[in-house]
């Protein structure tokens, strides 16, 4: 008789905490956040800082409202035909994490538009 409530008490604990596991896990921010482009279609120059890619381009999340300042490039990479991808990647405080890529037409840099004008 002894072991049957044991088991039982067992079995009640088990209950219990997988009741409470499953309202903390509940509880929690797994959204990540979004990323916004703008309208505009930027041009890609090689050399472009961090800050003129980033330009326009706004974060927000559910939870913790605007993320922004998390924003970073994560890659900048050639595409077949002669375009760039670049991924933005943005972060939330439950450390949920967005990623997002845009296609870019390359542009002169400044040094190559000189030669073509001259």
């Amino acid at each position: 008789m002894r072991d049957k409530w044991i088991t039982i008490g067992f079995l009640l604990a088990d209950v219990i905490l997988l009741g409470v596991g499953a309202l903390l896990y509940q509880g929690q921010d797994r959204t990540a956040p979004a990323i916004e482009f703008p309208e505009e279609e930027p041009v890609y120059t090689p050399g472009m800082s961090e800050a003129e890619l980033l330009a326009g381009v706004t974060a927000s999340d559910r939870e913790d409202g605007d993320v922004t300042d998390s924003l970073l490039i994560e890659k900048i990479s050639d595409t077949a035909d002669g375009n760039v991808m670049i991924v933005y990647a943005a972060l939330d405080s439950s450390n949920n994490v967005t990623k997002r890529a845009r296609i870019c037409k390359v542009g002169k840099t400044g040094e190559e538009s000189e030669k073509h004008t001259e």
